[in-house]
């Protein structure tokens, strides 16, 4: 949620997020599927973790066991989902991976966790019954997978752990939710009471940016990034947020805001755009790793944005656009979104064409 100070506007928005959560308690309550979690003794307090939800059905549960902050304390995930019909032939390794990421903390010497370690085989009780479990990682810092039936229904579920002996797991289905339900409640109406209430990147004190350089510094840093999530492999070696990060992003607001003469809310849409628009094109597009047409498309893409200006990729600017658009349909329609996303590749491919 974007920063509001306090006032109507924020309490609006707070209430919505409130009827969000109750409603998606609501759902849970029903449960289409059974839920596993850790079996007792484990570390509190609890709270419901990530979850996830098509079209409004909840595809899968997440579990908190522990502190918010793996530092201060041991912290565990069990997320459950229903098994996909290919469960047999998942990139076990790549999943572990990914639950990895989560739970790696910058105070501990985690760097061994994620290089060349090998996948383990080990058997870990549900309700008592053995399951083979697949775990990579340390004695601390952890994840493991495993697949299991329960009423008929496939499920896989996925744990990750920092902090807590993977010698001490042990599972069990989760009957009764309402702890986590009502212990996630808690952290999130602490977080609401804060909410507004310190200073936000409207208070800083930053130079104005001059001319299109807020919006440049923005989209190179963005780019940069892009690029190193892919030579790094994707999600999995994504690249960490430099420093400045916030600061460039309020820089390009304001730049927004003053070039175009808009509010803060839809300048700040329209740089997301922006953002959102390049980092895409330079994951995307091949071509994009031609250093002309790269700073080329940039500077085009900027000028469109901040000053309305009339590019030679106005046909792709405008098809970005009918792209960015469906992202606020809930859900948006995958055959729809795909072929927007094909209509907007193939202008930037003939832009790039024409040299």
């Amino acid at each position: 949620m974007r920063y509001l100070r306090a006032g109507p506007e924020r309490d609006a928005a707070i209430q919505r997020m409130r009827n969000h959560w109750a409603a998606q308690d609501a759902e849970l309550r029903r449960g289409s599927f059974p839920v596993v979690g850790l079996a007792p003794p484990f570390p509190g307090p609890v709270a419901l973790g990530g979850t996830e939800s098509v079209n409004g059905e909840v595809t899968r549960v997440g579990l908190l066991y522990g502190g918010q902050d793996p530092a201060a304390g041991p912290r565990v995930t069990v997320s459950t989902a229903p098994a996909p019909g290919d469960a047999e032939s998942l990139p076990v390794a790549d999943l572990l991976r990914d639950a990895l990421q989560g739970v790696l903390s910058d105070e501990t010497d985690d760097a061994d966790v994620l290089s060349d370690r090998a996948v383990a085989e080990v058997t870990v009780l549900l309700d008592g019954v053995p399951r083979v479990t697949h775990t990579l990682g340390n004695e601390q810092v952890w994840a493991a997978i495993t697949r299991v039936g329960i009423d008929g229904v496939a499920l896989l579920v996925t744990i990750a752990a920092h902090g807590w002996a993977v010698s001490g797991l042990r599972l069990a289905r989760v009957d009764d939710l309402e702890p986590f339900l009502a212990g996630r409640r808690e952290r999130v109406e602490a977080a609401l009471a804060q909410a507004g209430t310190r200073p936000g990147p409207e208070d800083w004190d930053l130079p104005p940016a001059q001319g299109l350089q807020g919006h440049r510094a923005l989209a190179d840093m963005l780019i940069a990034m892009a690029r190193a999530t892919e030579e790094a492999g994707g999600p999995r070696g994504s690249a960490s947020l430099p420093g400045d990060y916030g600061r460039r992003w309020e820089v390009a607001i304001r730049a927004q805001m003053a070039l175009a003469g808009q509010p803060r809310e839809q300048a700040e849409d329209a740089v997301t755009s922006m953002a959102n628009h390049l980092g895409q094109l330079a994951r995307a597009a091949s071509w994009f790793g031609n250093p002309d047409l790269a700073d080329r498309a940039t500077a085009e893409t900027i000028a469109d944005v901040a000053v309305g200006r009339d590019v030679p990729s106005a046909v792709a600017q405008r098809a970005w656009s009918a792209h960015w658009t469906l992202h606020g349909r809930q859900p948006p329609e995958f055959t729809t979104m795909t072929a927007a996303e094909g209509d907007w590749l193939t202008a930037w491919q003939a832009w790039a064409e024409r040299g």
